[in-house]
């Protein structure tokens, strides 16, 4: 699915760097126009709704009236914002990027990029007199500039293989590109594919080439491209120092960059001279952002490679290689993502004016929190904003404020204006989402607090059925969120399935499991080398407590499902119980030693479990598959063709072992979908789908 926090499945990304830039293949793959206009036309808004229009229930058809709020960039003075948003484009089945124009004064959104055209990594000229963009399209990406805040924009130039991100000069003169290698000009598109490295294949991309991902400088005159990175490494986040002289970027430079996450911070001349490791941490770091004088970079670390259950730490570095200084690591937090949309990283810091602090959101138990770090004490984090919600797109104002988007269970996010006193209250700017929230009867969950087996507490939300019934009782549905590292919680969910559920008269309850984050690194690493036993202790704990204080729950009329790793838990959960009237496992591993090699995950297993060679009894007593025999629950599979993450070799072994047992079961195989569905038709076919065979046995 294209939202993305909850579902980081089964694991965020892969090992290596890799292509870790990449954004959601909606953004590349589904673009149209050439030309950009800065022209006001109507805002986002849908017109209220006529007085006598009543409210429905939530239908799968509402995701194609659901953008979805993916990026923002603020002006330099602070007066104006750009926004993107993913937006399903019906003509296409796809989505593709709108830029808005935002007044924080008056809240008036007008659109920025022209009508039909995919546009997203809006930046601003260092002076502010500038604006770049970039513009995907069947040929490729374009990256355009244009005079702020009105003039005609312009195409600086376009590139075949695709742009990532790029990053002005301070001067404004020249641009920093993340882009991949040029094509050679005689490699045809059914020419056998050679492959050479360790990580065989990648979700998104299939089978790996030799080509990587460098940094080139554009200058703009005369109009020059020249290559600053090269060698067999993946290159990423550019980010040019305030002085000029340097470029810190990320890269994986290891002996074996496919074999380790290990990515360090790198120094590099414009000229790609004084190439310099400048980070040399065990684990990844990443984000680097300079401070406005130039001399520190904050940046994100994790302590130990290849462990994907440490929360990210604040650092602070010298451009001169001084060791760096950690300055969250106390936390026991991880960093929030950017944004709810698919494919946003952790969120990048923000020094404030003056370079004392840095602001960064942070998790916590099921939601989100902004905090404002001290960059030269050890002063304690002071909180900014937080409460029961999520919040995302971090950006600072000259006054000391900032801009950020906030959500809950039933508001998708909007953009606030937070003052610079954490005692004011937020100011809402936009109002995306107001006419969709208007004509739809949302449910309200309710959080619960069980106990598991080894005394931990266990949060999760409850969902109710829409217009539930004093006396009655009515079905629940167990769904599980991916990852493990994602959490549930106080956020929006753009899937629906947490508001289509129950406008159906069925419960649905969301865990967060242990290998959920939020809840600090020793509640995440329990799992590790020992997977699926306590997160279903956790599962079934929860539901026994839901069941056990809601006598509306039938006990007789239990649903599970869940898709990647909620998949997996799903297929275990069923092998292990069979209280479950029906499951719907999604996009999941089926046999850890035959998903060794045929997914991309091959730096996990061997940091967990150890070679499949000398450990071929843990990695089938792990594994799901394993205890298919016992299932008695009609389940109903669902996969994606082109999936490199749980492929769909995994999910053919299920079904092909259930049909021969006997067992009622169906399967579903959506084409040309990688792990997470990028097309609009795709994603309601699967909800109506859920729907119907949901319904098939939880309905009476």
């Amino acid at each position: 699915m294209l939202p993305g926090t909850a579902h980081r499945s089964p694991r965020s990304s892969p090992s290596a760097l890799g292509r870790l830039w990449r954004l959601p293949l909606a953004l590349l793959l589904f673009a149209a126009g050439l030309s950009c206009a800065t022209a006001p036309t109507a805002p986002p808004e849908r017109p209220a709704l006529p007085a006598t229009a009543a409210p429905g229930p939530v239908a799968p058809r509402d995701l194609l009236e659901l953008p979805i709020l993916a990026e923002l960039e603020l002006s330099r003075l602070g007066e104006r914002a750009i926004y993107a948003l993913l937006v399903p484009d019906r003509a296409r089945d796809g989505y593709r990027s709108e830029l808005w124009q935002l007044d924080l004064e008056s809240g008036r959104s007008t659109r920025f990029s022209a009508a039909g055209e995919s546009a997203r990594h809006p930046r601003f000229a260092p002076d502010g007199r500038e604006i770049a963009w970039l513009a995907d399209h069947d040929d490729g990406t374009d990256l355009r500039v244009a005079p702020w805040p009105r003039g005609r924009a312009r195409t600086l130039l376009t590139v075949a293989e695709g742009i990532a991100a790029f990053d002005w000069s301070p001067d404004g003169r020249s641009f920093v590109l993340v882009r991949d290698d040029p094509t050679p000009a005689d490699e045809a598109e059914w020419a056998p594919r050679h492959v050479t490295r360790t990580l065989a294949q990648a979700d998104g991309e299939g089978l790996l080439g030799e080509r990587r991902t460098h940094l080139w400088r554009v200058d703009r005159d005369p109009l020059t491209t020249v290559p600053i990175t090269s060698g067999p490494y993946d290159d990423a986040s550019p980010a040019w120092s305030p002085d000029g002289r340097w470029i810190a970027f990320v890269s994986n430079r290891n002996a074996d960059p496919d074999a380790t996450d290990d990515t360090d911070l790198f120094l590099v001349r414009p000229d790609g001279s004084e190439l310099r490791r400048l980070s040399s941490g065990a684990g990844p770091d990443s984000e680097p952002v300079w401070s406005h004088r130039g001399d520190r970079l904050a940046y994100l670390s994790i302590r130990r490679p290849n462990d994907y259950y440490q929360p990210q730490r604040l650092a602070l570095i010298a451009p001169d290689g001084s060791p760096p200084v950690d300055r969250t690591g106390a936390l026991d937090a991880w960093v929030a993502s950017d944004a709810l949309a698919a494919g946003a990283g952790a969120a990048r810091p923000i020094w404030r004016a003056g370079d004392a602090e840095l602001i960064l959101p942070f998790e916590r138990r099921g939601a989100t929190w902004i905090g404002a770090v001290p960059a030269a004490s050890e002063a304690s984090v002071r909180e900014l904003a937080g409460g029961r919600r999520v919040h995302g797109l971090v950006r600072p104002l000259p006054d000391g404020g900032f801009v950020a988007s906030v959500t809950e269970p039933t508001r998708p996010p909007e953009l606030y204006r937070f003052a610079a006193d954490p005692a004011a209250p937020p100011r809402q700017l936009t109002r995306i989402y107001e006419s969709w929230r208007a004509a739809r009867r949302l449910v309200e969950p309710e959080k619960l607090v069980a106990v598991n087996g080894d005394g931990d507490e266990v949060e999760a939300w409850l969902y109710p059925p829409l217009d539930r019934v004093p006396g009655e009782r009515y079905p629940l549905i167990l769904y599980i969120h991916g990852g493990p590292q994602g959490f549930d919680g106080d956020y929006f969910d753009f899937d629906l399935e947490n508001q289509l559920f129950p406008a159906r008269g069925w419960g649905v309850l969301r865990v967060n499991y242990r290998g959920s984050t939020s809840y600090g690194e020793a509640f995440s690493r329990a799992l590790w080398g020992d997977w699926h036993r306590r997160e279903h202790d956790d599962l079934m704990a929860s539901l026994d407590r839901a069941i056990a204080t809601h006598d509306w729950i039938d006990p007789e009329r239990l649903g599970i499902g869940g898709w990647s790793y909620g998949g997996i838990l799903t297929l275990w959960a069923v092998g292990h119980t069979d209280r479950f009237a029906v499951g719907v496992p999604e996009r999941f591993s089926f046999d850890y030693l035959s998903a060794f090699g045929e997914d991309q995950w091959f730096v996990w297993y061997l940091s967990e479990l150890g070679s499949p060679f000398e450990n071929e009894e843990l990695y089938r007593r792990l594994s799901p598959g394993t205890y298919l025999r016992n299932t008695k629950t009609p389940l109903y599979l669902i996969a994606n063709e082109d999936d490199r993450n749980c492929p769909l070799p995994q999910v053919l072994q299920a079904y092909q072992r259930l049909k021969l047992m006997g067992q009622a079961t169906e399967l579903v195989v959506y084409p040309g979908e990688p792990h997470s569905m990028t097309r609009p038709s795709h994603l309601i076919d699967r909800l109506e789908r859920l729907i119907g065979w949901y319904g098939r046995h939880l309905d009476r």
